[in-house]
């Protein structure tokens, strides 16, 4: 996994990590080409970027989460990042949701821009079962994206969001039927569609108003890492 940190400052780290995953069929030199790095220092954000792509391997392989644990997760805690974030665009919102499902006692939320929201069979099965909040009551699985629909649907019941999920979308955008059932799941204040489809122009608007209006806006509390209990 191709990995690149940007400090908010050369003297100093943040205590505040962004992590930034990037959409299939591109990479991490994409963030800059299309400004979403820019973004976050014009607005004097103070927030260290880390920006990597996850590829459709780990995805195959099952082990989205384990690597980002690995790679990403541990190191950030080791260098002394107390917030952690993780935003992803398409697929990678889709491994972000991975990861999640997993590690969310790791992370202080997630944004998720377009999000893959997995293959149709898997949609249409959630779909027949009357909605994802229905469905996740079910069977728990740790198979495929079943794994993060189960975590969503449970904290949408719960309606606690310890760790808490924004969404954002076009409103013609390719994946739009299956990330409804996405959005449904979340509070209508972290939901927002703009007009656009599955491109890097929508991505960017979306990426401007949730650093404007969005948790890591200057002023708004930062919520910090939690920390599972250590076993008895």
């Amino acid at each position: 996994m191709h990995l690149r940190t940007e400090l908010h400052t050369a003297a100093q780290r943040s205590d505040t990590l962004l992590v930034l995953l990037a959409p299939s069929l591109s990479s991490i030199d994409d963030f800059d080409a299309q400004g979403f790095v820019d973004a976050v220092r014009q607005r004097q954000l103070p927030v260290d970027l880390l920006l990597a792509d996850v590829t459709i391997q780990h995805v195959i392989n099952n082990t989205v989460a384990a690597t980002l644990l690995s790679e990403v997760l541990e190191p950030a805690k080791a260098n002394g990042y107390r917030t952690i974030w993780m935003a992803g665009i398409s697929m990678g919102a889709f491994c972000a949701l991975h990861c999640a499902a997993q590690h969310a006692d790791q992370l202080a939320g997630l944004y998720l821009l377009a999000p893959y929201p997995g293959t149709g069979d898997i949609l249409a099965e959630i779909r027949a079962a009357g909605g994802a909040a229905a469905w996740c009551q079910q069977q728990p699985s740790t198979l495929d994206e079943r794994v993060w629909w189960q975590w969503l649907g449970q904290e949408s019941l719960k309606a606690e969001w310890a760790t808490p999920v924004y969404f954002g979308s076009g409103s013609t955008d390719r994946f739009l039927k299956g990330q409804r059932l996405l959005a449904n799941l979340l509070p209508e204040t972290h939901v927002l569609m703009l007009p656009g489809g599955h491109q890097w122009p929508t991505w960017k608007a979306l990426w401007d108003d949730w650093l404007d209006h969005g948790p890591l806006a200057c002023g708004a509390p930062v919520q910090p890492v939690k920390h599972a209990a250590n076993p008895a």
